[in-house]
């Protein structure tokens, strides 16, 4: 605790901890719901049950971010925005790891995640009402202004220059004042009307320039509807635009529960039921291992008692596989826990694999790294670079969770939302993944394969039977079509005349291709049925045209 004597007012310049820092100040992160995210984060280690963010939809000229959580004492506020700097953090101070009242893991690393809000607006103000250590309930206002420029004239000349010492350094201005302390107000709040202009046009731009009347109608308070309304319709996430892919993309990164039941949500088990996709043997332990581990961690995010309300809908994961119809669904369960470059690596989670359909929409298909219940980027369709199978369509089908309890933070970049790949944590989670997707692609190929087949014979069985009922028809049932595989070389028709019958050799081959074998095969099919059926040449060639058209409708 703080001995110093702390004025009720007082205002100064905005100090970080280091040249690369002060740039966060004009913007480090990679989207508006990364931006949010940051917010979010460190609503979670406040220990909030409840976090709002209101961008005064449909005019989006202010934003707030508000939470119920333990608040930034006064002395926080003076640590990180003057004594110390951005970039100071104590969160993790000593051996403490997780949150006091729910035991959440703490996310903050660096101490950079309020200045997340400058990439959203050019000023912004915070309020927070809290106790301090000794219990006392305590409350202040503060206003801060960033600077848009580098603080320096010349920042090239800056790096380049000997005499340049001073590590922290300048990003903008600062003040508060302290307030009464409001138990209704328990928590922190940081807002702004200063909102940026492109984020004010783009947000606007996608509800009112980019939507139909009709769509901005279906809008509505609920994620569950906006879920079946746009994200479960759409090829892409993007084709929602800007608004709907703030909120789609923010409830896939906070650290929240997935929505709904936990038998539909994220694996719907009931399609594993359906034609035998459960597989034995090894196949159906990894079922059974993924499914228990997904509901574990379920029960772990619910208990943590964490929920974050964006303009009025409460997010929730709507994350649900198989994503369409007439698939053959697999699961796979990844656990890994040894120690790395003298440190410990434990992660788990699951790839989930539709055959033969896109996963949809496309921002669910790959990989998605979550450290701390956090999810670092989106989905990654390279599956961390596994180019081996990244260029085939069947990578479309692939989707998975890989939740890291322990290590890799290392390798965590600043913005928090992608990994140093040199890193040896990264490294041998990437080789581990890739390992297990040899198998797992070698698996979805070979199903892929027998669905093809049973498909190309079921087609066939139905060509048959309609070419068969054709030649019956227009012999008034005195020709039988028979179909015989008599071998490449053998004729394609033979006529028993005797018989009344007519063999088709569907092993004849005497073009490349099998969809031209086929043509082929109709054609000659044709021609030796308007022959046998009909007397005269006109008749014949009539005949023979109606032939071709029939029998070809049901091939081709």
């Amino acid at each position: 605790m703080s001995m110093t004597k702390i004025p009720a007012k007082a205002s100064g310049n905005i100090r970080v901890a280091d040249i690369t820092i002060a740039q966060l100040s004009r913007g480090l992160y990679r989207s508006n719901a990364t931006a949010f995210k940051e917010l979010v984060s460190n609503a979670w280690d406040a220990d909030a049950p409840l976090v709002r963010i209101d961008t005064n939809y449909p005019e989006f000229n202010f934003v707030s971010v508000s939470d119920n959580g333990k608040g930034m004492s006064l002395d926080e506020f003076r640590r990180y925005f003057s004594e110390e700097g951005v970039g100071s953090c104590i969160k993790r101070k000593g051996d403490k790891d997780r949150t006091d009242e729910y035991a959440r893991p703490i996310i903050g690393r660096l101490g950079i995640g309020m200045l997340a809000i400058g990439q959203l607006c050019h000023s912004f103000k915070i309020e927070s009402h809290y106790k301090d250590e000794e219990g006392k309930v305590k409350a202040y206002h503060g206003e801060i202004v960033l600077e848009d420029v580098f603080p320096f004239a010349d920042k090239e000349q800056v790096m380049r220059d000997s005499d340049f010492k001073r590590r922290e350094i300048d990003v903008g201005t600062w003040k508060y004042e302290t307030i009464p302390y409001d138990e209704e107000k328990r928590g922190f709040r940081i807002y702004s009307k200063d909102v940026r202009p492109t984020f004010m046009r783009e947000m606007k731009s996608s509800i009112q320039d980019k939507m139909t009347s009709r769509e901005r109608e279906k809008i509505s308070f609920s994620q569950a509807d906006l879920h079946s309304q746009f994200y479960k319709k759409s090829k892409s996430v993007r084709d929602c635009k800007s608004y709907l892919e703030t909120i789609w993309e923010l409830s896939i990164l906070c650290p929240l529960p997935y929505c709904g039941k936990i038998q539909e949500y994220p694996i719907n088990v009931a399609y594993f039921s359906r034609g035998g996709a459960k597989s034995n043997g090894n196949e159906s332990h990894e079922f059974e291992s993924a499914i228990k581990f997904i509901k574990d961690h379920q029960s772990k995010l619910i208990n943590y008692n964490f929920r974050v309300v964006f303009d009025g809908i409460d997010l929730r994961r709507y994350v649900q596989f198989p994503t369409e119809e007439d698939v053959t669904p697999k699961l796979y369960f990844i656990d890994f826990n040894e120690r790395v470059f003298k440190s410990r690596l434990r992660y788990s989670g699951y790839l989930f694999a539709q055959i033969p359909r896109a996963i949809r929409p496309l921002e669910l298909n790959g990989v998605q790294l979550r450290l701390r219940e956090v999810g670092i980027g989106g989905y990654d369709p390279t599956f961390l670079k596994y180019y081996k199978e990244i260029e085939t369509i069947r990578s479309r089908w692939v989707s998975g969770e890989i939740f890291v309890d322990e290590g890799l933070e290392s390798a965590l970049n600043i913005d928090r939302d992608s990994f140093n790949e040199h890193d040896e944590h990264f490294k041998r989670l990437q080789s581990d993944l890739h390992a297990k997707l040899e198998g797992v692609f070698d698996k979805i190929n070979a199903i892929a394969r027998e669905r093809s087949e049973e498909r190309r014979e079921t087609k066939e069985h139905q060509i048959q039977r309609s070419m068969q009922k054709i030649i019956a028809g227009h012999s008034q049932g005195k020709v039988r079509l028979l179909q015989r595989k008599l071998g490449r070389d053998a004729p394609i028709v033979t006529i028993n005349e005797k018989k009344g019958e007519i063999i088709l050799n569907i092993a004849a081959r005497p073009l490349g291709r099998k969809k031209a074998n086929s043509l082929l095969r109709s054609i000659m099919l044709a021609y030796h049925m308007s022959k046998l059926t009909t007397e005269t040449e006109e008749k014949r060639d009539e005949k023979f045209y109606q032939l071709v058209k029939e029998i070809l409708d049901e091939v081709v």
